[in-house]
């Protein structure tokens, strides 16, 4: 994971993030894929709440064997973003195209995951 923007905020913005992973920990339904609309929902108020945006982009390769989702979290405020890309090979494709949705959402909270874990593994080292 990389980060990119003002280097003097990356530690906010790590901060930030991994406090908004415990909030999804506690606000998301245990059951998130079954609700998927409200989970959809309330992951969005939290982002938006934080002054956070998630732009995800698909790009199908020209064989179609693989479908790579990034995601992109971005703050707008401290001008810090973070990607993470998922690659789906062929064999996931048809489940891909039939729970987009769901895939969408769980590239979302793996990125946010990913951050938290950085973060946690950044504090645990300054300590």
């Amino acid at each position: 994971m990389k980060l990119t923007g003002k280097k003097e905020n990356f530690n906010k913005f790590l901060a930030k993030v991994d406090e908004l992973g415990y909030a999804i920990n506690d606000l998301l339904p245990i059951n998130w894929p079954l609700t998927l609309t409200d989970s959809t929902r309330l992951l969005n108020e939290m982002l938006s709440d934080k002054h956070l945006k998630v732009k995800q982009e698909t790009v199908t390769a020209s064989d179609n064997v693989a479908i790579q989702i990034k995601t992109i979290l971005q703050d707008v405020n401290l001008q810090v973003s973070t990607s993470l890309d998922m690659t789906l090979d062929s064999n996931n494709r048809v489940e891909y195209i039939l729970n987009w949705w769901q895939w969408q959402i769980s590239c979302q909270l793996a990125l946010i995951a990913q951050v938290s874990e950085v973060y946690e593994n950044t504090k645990e080292a300054t300590s």
